[in-house]
């Protein structure tokens, strides 16, 4: 009997397991284009030498080579059912010249619910996130972990683009 429910157990993992997740439809799969945006930057950040329009920079150096359409904040402005790849930097001065930080990079998508509801709504949902830290000196540390950040949404969204038919 426990040789049948071994034998059962390997089927199921074979049918469900990392082939069926090959199936599956990426996050970033058909996303024709997104805006870049910073949702925080802390005060401590900007001690530190960051701004908005650097750390927006980065992201876009990271992705539009790949292909990635960004949309420029004007367009930004008037779309506002478009993806925002949303950065958030948290930054906190730790020593004297110690920073800590945490980066976010969230892929923010508006979504409508499967449920009825009384009037149209959509929400706006995390459909991507990445996120990494550190302690640093230096403002060029946390472009390097933010633009490692970006590299893996570019890696990520290259390979949905290679899963379509």
């Amino acid at each position: 009997m426990k040789l049948y429910r071994w034998l059962v157990l390997c089927v199921w993992c074979s049918a469900f397991g990392p082939g069926a997740a090959a199936a599956e439809m990426s996050a970033l799969e058909n996303l024709p284009s997104l805006g870049v945006v910073v949702r925080g930057l802390s005060p401590d950040g900007a001690k530190l030498g960051l701004t908005e329009t650097a750390l927006i920079a980065t992201v876009r150096a990271a992705i539009e080579p790949a292909g990635v359409k960004v949309l420029p904040p004007p367009v930004l402005e008037r779309t506002p059912n478009a993806a925002v790849l949303e950065i958030s930097a948290n930054v906190s001065l730790s020593g004297r010249t110690t920073y800590f930080f945490i980066l976010d990079l969230q892929l923010r998508e508006p979504v409508k619910p499967l449920r009825k509801l009384q009037t149209l709504v959509t929400v706006p949902a995390v459909t991507w996130a990445e996120q990494t830290g550190g302690a640093t000196a230096k403002a060029e540390n946390v472009h390097a972990a933010l633009t490692r950040l970006a590299q893996r949404f570019t890696e990520e969204w290259e390979q949905a683009q290679g899963a379509q038919p």
